[in-house]
């Protein structure tokens, strides 16, 4: 092919900043990746611990499955372990201090993390958070190997939902940005159906003008 061919062309349309891959570029490259927050328990009273993370993911709903990512040197990770349940508490975009407060190393644990929370305890025994948007309690049922840390795989066997009028607590750029309420469709002009992959009200526009 031709040095001036279209692959050529195009990597100069859509240049690309390359970087290695190591720690620091990958941190980068996520920061752009807007995330939820949670904040992931287990233990009861004096062996509670709460620790926040985003990197939680729904795996399944049949069964129902959950997973937890969990650095090996944290705190929560023998403490799931020991316990064989956790919870991800989903926290609401007035619960920043919430997460600013678990995400820290001097963080509290046992019944001081319990008073944190607010919200007593789960069925599974796991400390809930007062306030959140939602709560999913899950069983341990798999623990992986996933580098630095484990990937907790969890049954889920309750979910609570809380004041779902707040919108969640965003994390972004290392920041918690506010989110604008999203417009109604009737108002964007537009609303995409993702699971049947077109534009719903261009269609409907489309089938007025036949008429």
């Amino acid at each position: 092919m031709a040095p001036d061919g279209p692959r050529e062309a195009k990597d100069r349309e859509y240049p690309w900043e390359v970087l290695a891959a190591d720690a620091e570029a990958l941190r980068g490259a996520m920061s752009h990746f807007p995330t939820g927050v949670t904040v992931v328990t287990s233990g009861r009273e004096e062996r509670a611990e709460g620790m926040t993370a985003n990197a939680v993911i729904s795996v399944s709903l049949d069964p129902l499955l959950f997973l937890v990512s969990v650095h090996k040197d944290a705190r929560l990770n023998p403490r799931i372990r020991q316990e064989g349940y956790f919870a991800v508490n989903l926290l609401a975009d007035d619960q920043e201090g919430l997460s600013r407060l678990f995400a820290s190393p001097e963080r509290s644990s046992g019944l001081q993390a319990i008073h944190s929370l607010g919200g007593g305890y789960g069925s599974t025994g796991a400390p809930l958070a007062a306030g959140a948007l939602a709560v999913i309690e899950c069983e341990l049922a798999e623990i992986y190997a996933g580098g630095d840390h484990d990937l907790f795989l969890g049954r889920v066997v309750q979910v609570r939902l809380g004041d779902t009028r707040k919108g969640p607590l965003v994390f972004h750029e290392g920041a918690y940005p506010t989110l604008k309420p999203a417009s109604r469709p009737e108002e964007s002009g537009a609303f995409v159906d993702s699971v049947r992959g077109f534009d719903v009200r261009l269609n409907r526009l489309r089938d007025r003008r036949r008429r």
